[in-house]
């Protein structure tokens, strides 16, 4: 298996156990995020603080209907779901990921959305 279907697994399989540290080590040192093509943060540290309350707290999950691999590129066709906390509202959508490769860590992610 690739290392970028690899990381793109492991760090799904994180996000599903709220395991933040594992989640993060997937993580390039100096990751950039995107909604679109707008830069969302930079930096594993960024990444962790703007998840941190989400897995302390929510109740969360994705599934991967359709994995698409080319190099070290991977895009995932994710159907998300969560649920606040403070008001039991549960918010859902599907979302296009695609992480790409670098040093060996995800070290690129953007976010897809209509």
């Amino acid at each position: 298996m690739s290392a970028i279907l690899r990381l793109a697994q492991e760090q799904l399989d994180a996000y599903n156990g709220s395991d933040l540290d594992r989640f993060a080590q997937c993580y390039h040192a100096e990751v950039v995020v995107f909604q679109n093509e707008e830069l969302s943060f930079r930096g594993r540290g960024t990444l962790r603080a703007r998840y941190a309350d989400l897995f302390s707290r929510w109740r969360f999950g994705a599934t991967v209907s359709q994995r698409l691999h080319l190099g070290s590129h991977c895009i995932d066709l994710e159907d998300w779901w969560r649920v606040n906390p403070d008001t039991s509202e549960r918010t859902s959508g599907t979302v296009l990921v695609r992480y790409q490769l670098g040093d060996g860590l995800i070290a690129r992610v953007q976010f897809l959305t209509a």
